[in-house]
């Protein structure tokens, strides 16, 4: 699972080299105020630090190592195996470059993080964002690929990801000597876990695709849901003004911008029956709940461990479901968009309704992803 030798236009999937005067070069570098006159050429000052990265294949058995890579004459790299399609996600927050037929390197995506640096993923069978789109640490950027003559596979003789990262001076370096942070916590592989995140998103204001791609805005939806909408009260299927009041801030999400003061009225009904669209509301955005609404909102319930009929009666067991949702699964972290321990702790804590009785320790997987799959 290697790649044969990588020619240098495969290093610099990058951008091409800007030529600059010496004089320009000697002015920068006073202007920046890091660098010192010696000689006539100018010394660097104090270099940009290192981005915040995280080992996203940890996981996978490494089958290149990086001195691997040297003996046989490459740039540098660490090659992890995986199968086809595995979804590879930013080792840390940046910008992302796609970098179609890079030469031995096949498709390459690149992160640029800032002050100069990147991490590049090289033998990828599928681009998944936009350029230049901005992507927080351990969102998915694209899938892996590698297969021997497969498009985009480059020299690569079976199926892996190789990755490195790129200093300011454009010099290949082991990533694994700049890994400085834990991670954001285990993503979804598949694309079916990823629809499982974004339809939950769906109740925290997501409103993208459900293309099974969960981005920073996806996560944004995810963090609102297990953190709910401020009802602090029981959940005993007997709605009172806490339960509207937290009904009116998840209506917010739906363009809502009155008063939250657990009164329902027209407006509040709105901003609900627009989110409840990700919740298979089909009506007029009218304000005027009935049967249509209420089984959208039965449908949101789920969420909450309600497990009756979608019939759009609302009694005692839907409404312990709403409760659930505006009351959240005990999130108390920032809505930024980058997943931590605390936001799968809340998705574990959301899986309980769904079946899930493992531990609540962060770490997702195939029950929790079961569990919160039998919620939608």
């Amino acid at each position: 699972m290697t790649e044969l030798y990588e020619h240098p236009c495969c290093t610099d999937a990058e951008l091409p080299a800007v030529t600059i005067s010496r004089r320009s070069l000697l002015w920068r570098t006073a202007a920046i105020g890091g660098g010192v006159v010696a000689g006539g050429l100018a010394l660097p000052g104090l270099a940009h630090a290192a981005p915040s990265v995280y080992n996203p294949f940890s996981a996978y058995a490494v089958t290149g190592t990086w001195q691997e890579h040297l003996n046989r004459g490459s740039l540098g790299g660490i090659d992890y195996g995986m199968g086809v399609g595995t979804a590879l996600t930013a080792c840390g927050a940046g910008t992302i470059q796609n970098i179609p037929y890079n030469g031995t390197g096949g498709h390459t995506v690149t992160i640029h993080h800032g002050g100069g640096w990147r991490s590049q993923y090289l033998h990828l069978s599928q681009f998944l964002l936009g350029e230049g789109t901005s992507v927080a640490s351990g969102a998915i950027v694209g899938r892996s690929g590698g297969a021997a003559g497969a498009d985009g596979s480059g020299s690569s003789t079976g199926p892996h990801v190789h990755w490195h990262m790129i200093d300011p001076n454009g010099t290949r370096v082991n990533p694994l000597g700049y890994v400085n942070s834990p991670g954001p916590g285990p993503n979804p592989g598949s694309s079916s876990e990823g629809v499982i995140l974004q339809e939950i998103a769906q109740a925290g204001g997501y409103t993208g695709p459900v293309d099974g791609v969960p981005g920073a805005n996806t996560w944004r939806g995810v963090q609102q849901a297990v953190k709910g909408y401020g009802y602090t009260g029981p959940v005993d299927g007997v709605p009172g003004a806490g339960t509207y009041a937290g009904m009116q801030r998840l209506a917010q999400k739906g363009g809502y911008s009155g008063p939250v003061d657990g009164a329902l009225g027209v407006n509040s009904w709105k901003g609900l029956q627009t989110v409840l669209r990700g919740f298979g509301y089909g009506g007029p955005i009218d304000g005027i709940p009935g049967a249509n609404t209420y089984a959208a909102l039965q449908r949101l319930a789920k969420l909450g461990g309600y497990t009756g009929p979608i019939d759009g009666v609302l009694g005692g067991n839907s409404w312990r479901g709403v409760q659930q949702v505006v009351k959240g699964y005990g999130y108390t972290g920032p809505i930024d968009g980058a997943p931590g321990v605390n936001t799968y702790a809340a998705l574990q804590r959301m899986a309980q309704k769904g079946g899930y009785a493992g531990p609540v320790d962060g770490i997702p997987g195939p029950n929790t992803w079961a569990a919160l799959g039998r919620l939608i």
